[in-house]
């Protein structure tokens, strides 16, 4: 979703690389991200390894999540060893992984809020986006942060968390998209 706002409002960001090039690498993010963790969560719900695939409880998590940071890992490895994508693309994609990487760790000692980690991790990407000038970026920012707080407003409506699983998670989100900023602005 974060690529695809970017593709359509922040062009610039993809400065030099084809239209054709851009649309694919939508495609690319969405499968591997997206398809890829889904199908993992419903055959372990249908090989009755969880119980719903809700994930409700922190033991039914472990599984997809290292699902996930496989399929994200992969994601960023693409990207950075095999398209040689931006280094702010490159550092959201490493924030995703590190972001799940966390989440993982934390859920081993209490339950987290995985949504509010992602939103964490979206909120310093947009942020980071900014100090690059990087167009409607402010937008993006303010986005961010107005679907985070529905989010977790819902979470605490449903019932799903309280309030420190809540702050935890957009804490472990921030963090690891921040360490992921931090590697990339170093090292690509």
């Amino acid at each position: 979703m974060i690529y695809a706002f970017l593709l359509v409002c922040s062009p610039d960001l993809l400065f030099g690389v084809t239209a054709k090039t851009q649309v694919w690498w939508l495609v690319i993010i969405s499968y591997i991200t997206i398809t890829f963790p889904l199908l993992v969560v419903f055959l372990l719900w249908r090989l009755q390894f969880i119980d719903s695939m809700l994930m409700q409880g922190t033991n039914e998590r472990y599984g997809p999540l290292i699902a996930s940071m496989l399929f994200y890992f992969w994601t960023f490895w693409l990207f950075h060893h095999q398209f040689h994508a931006p280094m702010l693309l490159q550092s959201f994609l490493l924030g995703v992984f590190l972001t799940t990487v966390l989440l993982f760790l934390a859920t081993i000692f209490f339950k987290i809020s995985l949504h509010a980690g992602a939103w964490g991790s979206v909120i310093v990407f947009a942020v980071s986006c900014m100090f690059h000038n990087i167009h409607l970026s402010a937008l993006l920012t303010l986005l961010s942060i107005l679907i985070a707080g529905c989010v977790g407003a819902s979470r605490l409506y449903l019932q799903a968390h309280e309030k420190r699983q809540l702050y935890s998670g957009y804490i472990v989100g921030a963090i690891g998209q921040l360490l992921a900023y931090l590697i990339c602005k170093t090292f690509i």
